[in-house]
């Protein structure tokens, strides 16, 4: 990963619930974390200064959750995927379709 690139991470439920300390009774979601990488911890993960997190809920539903301090060392096995993006506002969600047969 690029220092000073930004990034959208998107992160298991399982590992999203340990990461922000959230009960894990509520029903699945999908999370993503947007931030600048600051560097890289070898074969551990990478550090990410966190501008915000975005939970996606059923039905359209989402939050935005801040964290403090916004340095975080997120594990790649927390990871499902990386995107690098210009602007935070360039992560486009469209969610899902059946397709055709």
């Amino acid at each position: 990963m690029k220092e000073s690139q930004k990034y959208a991470v998107w992160l298991t439920d399982e590992a999203a619930r340990a990461f922000l300390g959230i009960d894990t009774k509520q029903p699945q979601s999908r999370w993503v974390v947007l931030g600048d990488c600051t560097g890289e911890e070898g074969g551990v993960g990478f550090w990410l200064r966190v501008d915000h997190i975005e939970q996606w809920m059923a039905m359209g539903d989402s939050r935005t959750i801040t964290v403090s301090p916004p340095d975080c060392l997120i594990p790649w096995n927390y990871v499902i995927t990386v995107q690098a993006l210009s602007q935070f506002k360039d992560l486009k969600v469209s969610g899902f379709k059946k397709a055709s047969a």
